[in-house]
């Protein structure tokens, strides 16, 4: 077998471990996986969104000031818009008065 072969029923355990640790004048210890000398390579990642720069934060005062004139426009744009309805139904039925009583209407003349 070449050393270059990897045996699957191998693959990912440990083949061979110090059973004790000694380096520059440490006591013995037992072997664990986080004295073991181990190192992982890096890992890579990819960011496709930077973080978004912090946001300073100002007083609770401004945003509830913010809060209440964004309702206040809101209720400005609904009451214009109702009113421009009105003034569309209004004008409608104004129109439709003077269509009826232009029929009803006839032009008698006289010689």
């Amino acid at each position: 077998m070449a050393s270059t072969e990897i045996i699957s029923s191998l693959r990912g355990k440990v083949i061979h471990k110090n059973n004790q640790k000694v380096e520059y004048g440490d006591q013995i210890a037992p072997w664990t996986p986080y004295n073991a000398n181990l190192h992982m390579q890096g890992i890579k990642v990819v960011v496709k969104d930077p973080m978004p720069q912090k946001v300073q934060k100002g007083d609770a005062f401004e945003d509830t000031m913010l809060l209440l004139e964004m309702m206040k426009e809101r209720k400005q744009k609904e009451n214009k818009n109702q009113k421009e309805e009105r003034i569309c139904e209004m004008a409608m039925e104004k129109k439709r008065k003077l269509t009826e009583k232009s029929k009803n209407q006839y032009l008698k003349l006289s010689f």
